[in-house]
């Protein structure tokens, strides 16, 4: 599918700003592809990096920048010092992402039409989010859409909503609250917080008491008793972070924290190996392999934290204001089947 940058214009697809630019729309041939391309230029602002992504020559991606600067009769970018976006690259940084939104939700349309499932599926979740879910619901979504292409943004909370604002993605996994407006959130499951705690630590506190310790501490945790252990936790900015933060609070502890990561596998693997304790939702003991059967040969202890206020709810947002498709709607359904918290329907019903 071709579309000049003239007809996209005539047609309401290039805001009025976009019309001095395009001075001369006949032999026009700018398509999506181009589009593509600048838009992965202006994010890299590195045409070394943007053709490595594109799996192109540096050469090449460089003739589709002028070629389509020919065209519209202006610069996009300054070369130097350093590549840069000029104000009419700005413009249709804004107008390209419009333009290939609009034309994904529309080959998302033709395709629930006629049920020939077809196009891109952009999903925005975190890391540890993603390694906990995606093994379990790639398999079958793919196996039920076949053709379509499945696209992954990672990032925490205010990246993948700032992603989601702009058009970059089609729904994101994430816990709430989501703080954009004109959002649909589903919900996905309640998570309890998880004290992750090596062994070692419960034995050198509580000694020969440590088995009873354990059982008492499964229904809920004493946070105080560790007053004196290192803690590792994910950074500030993170919302299990801030929901953490607000527990201590509440609780007027004051963790010896010794490391922050931006990761919350790395805080897992720190406490694996007996380095500190960390706290995360129960999903993400998944990312460790952590089953319900747990043996006393295992290095870690998990105790939950009982305060109400530290359940985290998961959800998925999309925007109300953009057509979200059929295999859009099923990869919900199947995030809510891995969590138990959906009946499983077919993909055509």
């Amino acid at each position: 599918m071709v579309a000049t940058a003239f007809s996209l214009w005539y047609t309401g697809l290039i805001p009025m700003e976009m019309k001095d630019i395009i001075q001369k729309p006949e032999g026009a041939s700018m398509n999506f592809l181009h589009l593509k391309y600048f838009l992965l230029v202006a994010e890299e602002l590195n045409i070394t990096r943007a053709a490595e992504r594109l799996f192109i020559s540096q050469q090449s991606l460089s003739n589709h920048i002028s070629n389509m600067e020919k065209e519209l009769d202006v610069k996009l970018f300054t070369r130097s010092p350093k590549l840069s976006l000029t104000y009419a690259g700005d413009l249709l940084v804004e107008t390209a992402t419009q333009i290939l939104d609009l034309h994904s939700q529309f080959l998302a349309k033709v395709g629930d039409i006629n049920r020939h499932y077809m196009g891109v599926l952009r999903v925005g979740i975190s890391h540890t989010c993603g390694l906990a879910l995606l093994p379990e619901i790639l398999p079958q979504f793919q196996a039920e859409f076949p053709m379509v292409e499945f696209s992954l943004f990672e990032g925490n909370s205010t990246h993948l909503e700032d992603e989601l604002a702009h058009g970059r993605v089609d729904l994101i996994v994430c816990f709430q609250p989501i703080m954009m407006e004109g959002v649909e959130v589903v919900p996905l499951t309640e998570e309890k917080l998880m004290m992750v705690v090596p062994k070692s630590f419960t034995d050198e506190i509580f000694g020969e008491r440590a088995g009873e310790i354990r059982e008492q501490f499964s229904s809920g945790a004493d946070i105080d008793s560790f007053q004196h252990m290192p803690f590792i936790l994910i950074k500030r900015g993170n919302r299990t972070r801030s929901t953490v933060d607000q527990y201590f609070s509440r609780h007027f502890f004051k963790p010896k924290l010794i490391l922050e990561t931006e990761n919350t596998i790395t805080t897992l693997a720190m406490a694996e190996a007996g380095i500190g304790i960390t706290i995360c939702p129960e999903l993400f003991l998944k990312t460790i392999h952590v089953t319900s059967s747990r043996s006393a040969s295992d290095p870690l202890d998990f105790f939950p934290l009982t305060d109400p206020s530290t359940i985290c709810k998961l959800v998925v947002g999309y925007r109300r204001d953009r057509y979200l498709s059929h295999f859009g709607e099923r990869f919900i359904q199947l995030a809510q089947n891995v969590l138990g918290t959906a009946e499983d329907q077919p993909a055509g019903a």
